[in-house]
């Protein structure tokens, strides 16, 4: 008989029958690009489509409507007058965020925190929309 080397095995280290395969979860940071934010505010500024989707403001007017109006039975409203209340609105919220972002500039802050929406509300008077 011939006698082989032995292949001398690490304490650590199991057979290969009974070795189980290790798992390892790579972990993969996503990277933003930079100015991705800065490219969507000039897009949306370029664009002129509505930006609430039509079928969900039309439901939130019907339901101001029902809130207003109780006994009266209005079914059905132009699409005209959708569209005016529509862009109305759009404009409205966005002339607020852009002044509130103004009092976060302000404050020396780059995020628009619950406090600057407030403050705009106070400074723009009793007299305005949101505030009756």
């Amino acid at each position: 008989m011939v006698r082989r080397k032995a292949v001398p095995r690490s304490p650590g280290r199991l057979s290969e029958k009974g070795a189980r395969k290790e798992r390892t979860t790579v972990i993969v940071n996503k990277r933003r690009r930079k100015g991705r934010v800065l490219q969507e505010i000039k897009h949306l500024r370029r664009t002129t489509h509505f930006l609430i989707p039509k079928l969900p403001f039309a439901r939130l007017v019907r339901e101001i409507i029902r809130d207003i109006f109780p006994r009266e039975d209005i079914a059905r409203i132009q699409a005209a007058a959708l569209e005016a209340l529509q862009e109305a609105t759009e404009m409205y919220i966005v002339q607020f965020f852009e002044d509130s972002v103004l009092l976060a500039l302000h404050a020396k802050r780059v995020t628009l925190m619950r406090n600057d929406m407030i403050l705009m509300r106070r400074l723009r008077g009793r007299n305005d929309i949101i505030n009756r």
